[in-house]
């Protein structure tokens, strides 16, 4: 398969669905990278552009085009430079790290995975000690305290790790329950193989496996939303497990309300156990994480640069896997200097390609102070509560800017604009969507406050 050529006419198709300015700072930029399993996997230049790719507004068009043209396409994936930087390494490492297959039981044969993934190495913060609590609370009583949990969270917060900390603490249980550990994908996959491939009641044999189940994790549920078939059935599995008493954990990078084409009575179901978020760490949590991950790998690492580190680390809002690549490439930068350790001068020559990308990692702050110059209105014109028919527009196209370049839930940008609630913002941002491609004015507005924000 020529995955540039498909990616080349893909773009084609992308062009006239997003606008101009869009195109060429999120799509131009992302490169294929590879085709396994039948996920097309692209890769982004900066963790910035990853999360602009995979911005709803975004991704159904790149997702769409990409499947129009190479109708073998299953599923598409957006990578970051570090997430590429880590499919180089040996598969023996990539093994190690994210498929550990375990001793188990005769009920979970096929159960995968990683056992260096507990509650005991879990770095707990102020962020994420609820999640956590939850979380071992469902591991220690399954189907009998929180049920189902619901975690959702930006990329590389502990998600995953809570799901494998659930499974390990349930695996030395007596009587070992029937565990199922999968993706949303792995899900949406088994279903389709066995209605193509199961030559006798394909329904019971892909049930079988799904509806025995004592406790079903799902991993990154949010990429079901748009497979109807697959959430039919995923609803009825799941009522069935909840009403006969068995555990139910989910994970998602967002929160269910946030999941615009999920249907309302998954959403409600969603809602009828915990939905608890996990924050982005504090500096004392980086701390925290940064030792861990330097003692993991045998690195020396100073008090003094760990704090220099994890200042940056929250101050730039990365994710903890971005920045336990960051600390790689530090120490990486040592032994080429001949150091034993990392010092400042290496972190920030390590980190300047780093520093010079995150002129695009914009606060809504900062894209609500354009908006106000660009109107020449006054800053609470747009965040205070009051409903003048003037301001409307400046506020919708805030909102607008604000969900296209920061990966924020609605909830959030509600908050920043005056409290409003999540529908109001999806309806300014659907309505500046649509405006920007119909209407001239609105697209040269949008187009020239975009650049007022990359200029800075």
């Amino acid at each position: 398969m020529d995955i540039k050529k498909i990616w080349e006419d893909s773009k084609k198709h992308i062009t006239d669905k997003v606008s101009q300015v869009s195109f060429d700072l999120w799509i131009r930029t992302l490169a294929p990278e590879a085709f396994e399993n039948g996920v097309f996997i692209l890769a982004a230049p900066t963790t910035m552009g990853k999360t602009q790719g995979m911005n709803d507004r975004h991704f159904i068009h790149i997702d769409a085009a990409i499947k129009a043209v190479a109708p073998i396409v299953e599923s598409v994936q957006i990578i970051d430079a570090v997430e590429q930087e880590a499919r180089h390494k040996v598969t023996t490492e990539i093994h190690e790290i994210h498929e550990i297959k375990i001793k188990a039981g005769r009920r979970n044969a096929d159960l995968r995975v990683n056992a260096n993934q507990t509650f005991d190495n879990f770095i707990i913060g102020k962020s994420n000690q609820i999640v956590a609590a939850a979380a071992e609370a469902v591991a220690k009583k399954p189907g009998k305290v929180v049920n189902p949990l619901f975690i959702h969270g930006g990329t590389g917060l502990g998600k995953t790790h809570l799901l494998n900390a659930i499974v390990n603490h349930l695996l030395i249980q007596t009587p070992e329950p029937k565990i199922v550990l999968v993706t949303s994908e792995k899900f949406t996959n088994d279903f389709v193989n066995t209605m193509m491939n199961s030559k006798t009641n394909p329904v019971a044999t892909f049930r079988e496996k799904y509806r025995e189940a004592d406790v079903l994790l799902i991993d990154d549920i949010q990429f079901i939303r748009d497979k109807k078939g697959t959430q039919e059935e995923f609803f009825h599995t799941f009522n069935e497990l909840i009403n006969g008493g068995k555990q139910v954990v989910l994970t998602s990078d967002r929160h269910p309300d946030e999941m615009a084409t999920l249907e309302d009575r998954m959403r409600s179901r969603f809602k009828s156990g915990l939905i608890q978020d996990i924050s982005k760490p504090d500096v004392e949590m980086w701390m925290a994480i940064l030792q861990k991950k330097a003692t993991a790998e045998n690195y020396r690492l100073s008090d003094e640069i760990c704090e220099y580190l994890a200042k940056i680390a929250h101050e730039k809002d990365m994710n903890v896997r971005e920045m336990e690549g960051n600390l790689t490439k530090i120490n990486f930068y040592a032994t080429l200097r001949g150091r034993s350790e990392p010092d400042i001068d290496d972190c920030n020559a390590a980190m300047k390609e780093i520093q010079d990308n995150t002129r695009y990692r914009t606060t809504a702050e900062t894209i609500i102070g354009h908006v106000v110059k660009y109107f020449n209105i006054r800053h609470d014109d747009i965040t205070g509560k009051r409903r003048v028919r003037e301001f409307v527009e400046p506020r919708m196209i805030a909102i607008y800017l604000i969900a296209e370049q920061l990966d924020l839930p609605l909830i959030n940008i509600g908050q920043l604009v005056g409290g409003r609630d999540h529908t109001t913002v999806m309806h300014a941002r659907n309505k500046i969507a649509t405006q920007v491609e119909t209407d001239d004015r609105i697209k040269k507005i949008v187009r020239d406050i975009t650049k007022m924000i990359a200029n800075e």
